[in-house]
């Protein structure tokens, strides 16, 4: 028998005993799957029926379809589609001419393998995708999931059990930006293994400069779009990040991407984006108020912890460049401090400093910033102001 949704493969005879959206059979012939609108229509009267659970609202053809904007009779055709065919448990009233859930926990069956699970795992993942802001790929998923689910999950925000916003969300601050037109010819070079030429503004350059580059990989690393490419003057491997890009170019000039190369051990020996040669073993200790961030989060490969009295905790990285390192560890102010090595404990001395009397900005700095530089000395050293 031909199988009776073009959505989902055929099923094996086992799982086809589950009720589905568009496996049931009615009448001798199997159901119609329901387009995007009838689908985002039966979901609406799915939580209409779930609200109105334990309360003392009555719920009919009528009600519901002047609530929806459309005819009692449509409604009704929803409802035994409902009990029919998903399986549903429709109660009705006869004497009230009413319809209603038993229980404000019944879930809605989008397809016969797609557990609760699954489908808050779908509704997390769409708002982790906003970390990838800019490069559409929550819309990307929500038109595939068109495709497969009759456009029913994008049409109700791939939140098939009511708003799960409401109750789970994912937020990440400091997000990386890529432009679209960046990342999608970033994309092409990789894959058709061209040349990629951009303009590349560096840290701390004062305007952008060409570059000529071979794409190895793409990775988004501490939510940040990077490229690991050949640069094809310097013939150098490098790191680039995207949002530094800017006017790429794809060219017809084919380029090499060696055949075991491995992004692992590229960036793995990286605290973020930036990697070096050799290896670094970063030693640092956090004071009990601070300990907690470190031992509740995966900071790298190489991470080990050691207790120590007082609540407080030793850290130790194995890593090929300090430049990221340096800057986290300034995050923690007075709560870190660094043990080894001793480039370490320079390079965070010199950027506390730097910070204190922001002697990195152009121009005089105001009169009434100046005075408060007798007090900057306090933060050098890791002694914290003000307790």
């Amino acid at each position: 028998m031909p199988n009776p949704n073009p959505f989902l493969p055929s099923l094996p005879k086992a799982a086809a005993r589950r009720p589905s959206a568009v496996s049931v059979r009615q009448g001798g012939s199997a159901a119609q799957a329901p387009n995007r609108s009838q689908m985002s229509r039966l979901l609406s009267i799915h939580n209409l029926l779930r609200e109105g659970v334990g309360s003392n609202r009555r719920l009919n053809c009528t009600t519901i379809g002047e609530r929806l904007g459309v005819s009692a009779k449509t409604i009704l055709r929803d409802l035994k589609y409902m009990k029919d065919t998903l399986g549903l448990p429709l109660d009705y009233d006869g004497q009230e001419k009413s319809y209603s859930y038993p229980s404000s926990d019944v879930g809605f069956p989008v397809g016969p393998d797609l557990s609760q699970d699954e489908r808050i795992a779908i509704a997390v993942a769409t708002q982790a995708l906003e970390v990838f802001r800019g490069v559409n790929f929550a819309e990307h998923l929500a038109r595939a999931h068109d495709k497969l689910f009759n456009g029913f999950l994008s049409a109700t925000g791939l939140s098939i059990e009511g708003d799960l916003a409401e109750y789970i969300s994912v937020r990440t601050p400091g997000a990386g930006i890529a432009d679209p037109k960046t990342f999608k010819a970033v994309v092409k070079a990789l894959l058709q293994r061209r040349e990629l030429r951009v303009k590349y503004q560096a840290k701390g350059r004062p305007a952008p400069t060409p570059r000529r580059l071979a794409p190895y990989h793409l990775a988004c690393v501490a939510s940040r779009w990077v490229l690991v490419a050949r640069d094809l003057e310097k013939q150098d491997v490098r790191t680039y990040i995207l949002a530094r890009m800017s006017d790429p170019v794809v060219t017809q000039d084919p380029v090499e991407r060696p055949a075991r190369f491995d992004v692992r051990e590229h960036l793995g020996t990286s605290f973020g984006v930036w990697t070096g040669s050799g290896e670094i073993v970063v030693r640092l200790r956090l004071a009990a108020v601070a300990a907690h961030h470190v031992r509740e989060r995966h900071w790298h490969a190489t991470q080990k912890l050691t207790d120590r009295p007082g609540g407080e905790v030793e850290v130790a990285f194995k890593l090929s460049d300090l430049n990221d390192v340096t800057r986290w560890i300034l995050g923690f102010g007075g709560d870190c401090l660094v043990l080894a090595p001793e480039e370490l404990k320079a390079a965070v001395h010199e950027e506390a400093k730097a910070m204190s009397k922001g002697s990195r900005f152009s121009g005089k700095r105001r009169a009434e910033d100046a005075d408060e530089d007798e007090n900057a000395g306090e933060f050098i050293g890791f002694k914290r102001v003000g307790g």
